[in-house]
Order: C-alpha cells, then structure tokens, then sequence
C-alpha cells in the first residue's frame, strides 16, 4: 500500500509566506492570528520544502501510514495538503512526492520560515515541520486547478476534525486511489505542458533575435537615408527619448523614431511616451517606417507632420491614419 498521509490548514494562494497573501479558513487559530505554520508549506528553502501541519498532540501516528517503516519517520512518502475553501469543503492544493514524513515535530534550523505571533506555544522563532521533501516533488496547485481535483470525502469514514487524515479506511482507500491516479494525470499533463512551454520558449528566443535584427536594420537604413541628406546622425535608442534618432544639419535637429517590419503592408504601434513625443514635437518629429526589414531591398518612408493641413504624410504623398487607442501591455519576464 502506498505511503501517504493528508495534512489540512488555512487556505492561501502561494503558501510561500505572507506577503501579499492571506491565510484563512484554517480554524480557530488562524481567524484570530491570521497566521499559521502551514504559510511556509511551499516555500523553496535552499531546495526543500518543509510542511506543517497543526496537529493536536504534536506527533503523527507513524503506524498508520507505513507499520514497517522506522518509529520516527516514514520515507518515500506521499503528503498531500488540503485546505478548506472559502465558500466551503476540503480541496486538495497541492502534495510532496518521495517525502519523509516526521514523528514528532521537527525544529526548522534556518531564518525564512519566521514565526509572525508573539505566542509562546511556539518551541521557536522559526515554524517547524512534520514532512520534506525537496522542491523539486513540491506541487502546489493555482486556485482554478483546485476545484478539479477528487473531492475530498467527509463524515464517518472521511477526513474528520483532526488536522491529520491517514485515509486508512474503506472510503479512505478509495479515495488514495482517486488522488495517486489524479497526481499521475496532473503531472503527466505538466510534463507535457512542460515540453510544449521549453519549445515555446524557444521559438520565443528565434523571435527575439528576428525582432533585433529587424530593428537594427530599420535603424541602419534610416541613419543611410539621413546620412545621404547631410545630416549628422546621433542614435539615442537607449535613452528612451521617445525617439531612436537625432538627426542634425545647419542648425535644423530632427528627433527620429524608427520602426522596422518584415512586411511591406505599414502599420506599427507607438508606445504611449513616443506618441507622446510625437505630438508635442510635431515639426521636428519624423517617424521612420522601413519595410521588407528581411530582404535586401528595404523600402522606407518617412513622415512628417504637415501644419497647414493637419496630418502627417510621407514622401510619397501617403496620409498616415492614426488611431488613438487605450491598451495594456501583458508580458512574462
């Protein structure tokens, strides 16, 4: 039979300390603290996890998750955390895979697990545990993925009002299958989902560097374009002017943003400071658009603003369209 045992505490949305968090539902305790052990339940602690539980006499009856495992700990264990959610009844939030679950209370020799009460039924400053593992075979799950995992069972049979569940009866049995078979899918999924994301990640880095190169090259071309007019050209891409270039000749300076796409088809985005500039800095503005930045034949046109009638257009004679929009830009470091 597998070794497992299922802890519950407050719920929280990282268990990684408070934070931003917060802890409840965690009973009597933790309404009047708003503080638990359990905060630092999936907290990397120089690659481990360590889980608390708050048991009622301070010790886990080892006997009950594997007889045949030593007095003061079992290994290779499964740990399972529950929570109660806040509309009602246990979930499953996350589990420690290949643990080792303690006897009694372990003393927590490090500093980031700091015990946030003045309470003296605490041994220590730091909060102890009662299973490890190492960070690696710490799952935790997000909130959403909560609510698909097997419903935790209640009642005579089920997890009761202790705080430790070793689900060693009928129902309890049943359910040990619904969760290993539920963790075998989940990570089967990760696993998978995992493979998909390094590839993602990828093909991101091949965008990046094609993205660099075509700004480059709509750099270079623009910089030829002016140099050939006489002009002194100063780039000023790191500065975050609101434009890329500054472009001199006979006491004449003109601020050039550049834009580069791969495409022939024009149309880019301004940020909200270029668009700004832009505005503000209409007769000495130029937006530079260089097109087919990947073959070597780029096209460029360059706009300006014409003050009698009140647009912006190219050399060409094309009207810019400009469309003011509100949006938000989402990215992942």
């Amino acid at each position: 039979m597998d070794r497992i045992v299922f802890f519950s505490g407050g719920w929280m949305a990282n268990y990684n300390g408070m934070g931003d968090d917060s802890i409840s539902s965690g009973g009597k305790y933790v309404d009047k603290h708003g503080f638990g052990g359990e905060v630092y339940n999936f907290r990397d602690c120089d690659g481990l996890c360590y889980g608390y539980v708050m048991s009622k006499n301070g010790s886990i009856d080892l006997s009950r998750v594997d007889g045949n495992y030593a007095v003061d700990k079992n290994k290779d264990a499964i740990c399972v955390f529950v929570a109660r959610h806040p509309s009602g009844g246990r979930k499953i939030i996350g589990w420690y895979k290949n643990a080792t679950i303690y006897s009694g209370y372990m003393e927590y020799l490090g500093e980031n697990r700091a015990v946030l009460v003045a309470e003296g039924d605490w041994p220590s400053s730091q909060v102890g545990y009662y299973a490890s593992t190492e960070s690696n075979n710490a799952t935790l799950l997000s909130i959403d993925e909560r609510l698909t995992a097997p419903k935790v069972p209640s009642g005579k049979g089920g997890f009761g009002q202790s705080n430790v569940w070793y689900a060693d009866s009928n129902i309890g049995l049943a359910f040990r299958e619904e969760v290993l078979n539920f963790i075998a899918e989940y990570e089967n999924h990760k696993s998978l989902s995992a493979r998909r994301e390094f590839r993602r990640k990828e093909k991101a880095q091949v965008d990046i560097a094609s993205n660099k190169m075509v700004e480059s090259t709509a750099i270079n071309r623009t910089i030829e374009y002016y140099t050939k007019l006489c002009y002194v050209c100063v780039s000023v891409e790191d500065k975050k002017y609101g434009w890329d270039i500054e472009c001199s000749k006979d006491g004449i300076l003109l601020l050039v943003e550049v834009k580069g796409l791969s495409q022939s088809d024009i149309s880019v985005t301004l940020t909200r400071n270029e668009y700004e500039k832009m505005l503000q800095h209409k007769e000495q503005y130029r937006l530079s658009i260089v097109t087919n930045c990947q073959t070597k034949l780029q096209d460029i046109n360059i706009f300006s603003y014409d003050n009698e009638n009140s647009y912006w257009h190219d050399q060409f004679g094309n009207t810019l369209t400009i469309d003011e929009i509100v949006s938000a830009r989402c990215t992942i470091e």
